[in-house]
């Protein structure tokens, strides 16, 4: 895919109302290729980061560069929150603390709803 495509398919999915409700802050990251120490980054990468206004602690999964889940791992984890993500692409978002799941399909929520069963904190 061309950067181009990338930045196309990027504003289409802003479009979609679910994908501007979605708890994932990290839903800009689709598609996108990380690098570090001179290629694509792999394996588990923490960083503390400030997200909804708090500094903590997300670890990161990449696999050739993309945020990817292994197995039932999910890609990017801080406390009370889960992402899912399969091939650069969110799958699955859980937040505890707005109590959602939401459900991804083809880089946008198909569904945003109550959660339906406890998280391991």
């Amino acid at each position: 895919m061309t950067e181009d495509e990338i930045i196309q398919m990027r504003e289409t999915f802003r479009e979609n109302g679910l994908f501007r409700q979605s708890s994932s802050p990290f839903k800009e990251f689709q598609m996108e290729e990380f690098y570090g120490d001179g290629g694509l980054l792999e394996g588990q990468h923490g960083k503390v980061m400030k997200v909804n206004g708090k500094d903590c602690v997300v670890i990161f999964n990449f696999k050739k560069g993309l945020i990817e889940s292994e197995g039932d791992e999910p890609a990017i984890e801080f406390p009370m929150h889960w992402e899912y993500w399969r091939h650069g692409f969110i799958e699955k978002v859980v937040d505890v603390p707005t109590e959602t799941e939401e459900i991804w399909k083809n880089g946008v929520p198909v569904k945003i709803g109550k959660r339906s069963g406890k998280e391991e904190d």
